[in-house]
C-alpha cells in the first residue's frame, strides 16, 4: 500500500494465478487489474479514473521491457471516470490487457482508457510482479463543446477567455493531482 498525503493507493490484482493462451493465433487470455484509493483525510477529494498502466517485474527484481506509449487517436475523460470520495470512502478502478502470443513470444498487451497502447514481454512461465503507475496532472478539467455536437472534458489552463465554453458549462475542481507508483503484487503465469 502506498501513502500519500492521507490518501492510499493499493494493487488490486482478483486472480493471482494467471493460465497462459495456448500457441494459436486469436487465443487472448484477460488479466484484470488496477488501484483501490482510499481517502482518509478531512476533505473531500475527486479523483480521476482514467489513466493508469501496469509495470511488471520479474523475479530477478528486473523490469519487464515494455514498447509504448503508441497512440492511434485521442480520447478525453467523461463526467463517469471522476468519483468524489467523501472522507473515509474508497473506490476500486480496475482496467484490463491480456496475454497473446506474437511470434513466439508470450507478450502482454494493454490498451488505457486514454487511447494508448502498450505491450510487454517476452514472458514465461513462472512469478511476476505487477504495479500500477496512476497518475493526473490537472487540478481542474472542465466541458468543452468543439460545434460538431461532441462534447468532452479536457484540463483546465490559465489562457484568454475561452469562445468554446457554454453558459452551463461542467467545471471538476479539487481532483487530486500527482502519479503514484503501487506496491507490487505477486502473481503467476501458469499453463
Amino acid at each position: 500500500m502506498t501513502n500519500l498525503d492521507g490518501i492510499e493507493f493499493e494493487m488490486v490484482m482478483p486472480k493471482s494465478v494467471v493460465l497462459i493462451p495456448p500457441k494459436q493465433p486469436v487465443a487472448k487470455t484477460q488479466v484484470q487489474f488496477g488501484i483501490q484509493i482510499i481517502n482518509n483525510t478531512a476533505d473531500p477529494r475527486n479523483f480521476l479514473l482514467f489513466t493508469a498502466r501496469p509495470e511488471f517485474i520479474q523475479a530477478n527484481k528486473q523490469k519487464i521491457p515494455h514498447s509504448g506509449p503508441h497512440v492511434n487517436t485521442a480520447a478525453s475523460p467523461e463526467l463517469s471516470d471522476f468519483k468524489l470520495l467523501m472522507p473515509g470512502e474508497s473506490v476500486t478502478f480496475l482496467v484490463e490487457g491480456y496475454f497473446e502470443w506474437f511470434k513466439s513470444e508470450l507478450k502482454f498487451a494493454f490498451i488505457g482508457k486514454d487511447a494508448t497502447h502498450w505491450w510487454y514481454g517476452n514472458f514465461e512461465l513462472g512469478t511476476y510482479s505487477i504495479n500500477v503507475i496512476y497518475e493526473n496532472s490537472y487540478p481542474t478539467w472542465e466541458q468543452a463543446s468543439w460545434g460538431d455536437g461532441i462534447i468532452s472534458l479536457m484540463p483546465m489552463r490559465k489562457q484568454p477567455k475561452n469562445n468554446y465554453l457554454t453558459p452551463e458549462t461542467i467545471k471538476i475542481e479539487d481532483v487530486w493531482v500527482g502519479k503514484i507508483f503501487t506496491s507490487p503484487l505477486e502473481f503467476r503465469l501458469i499453463q
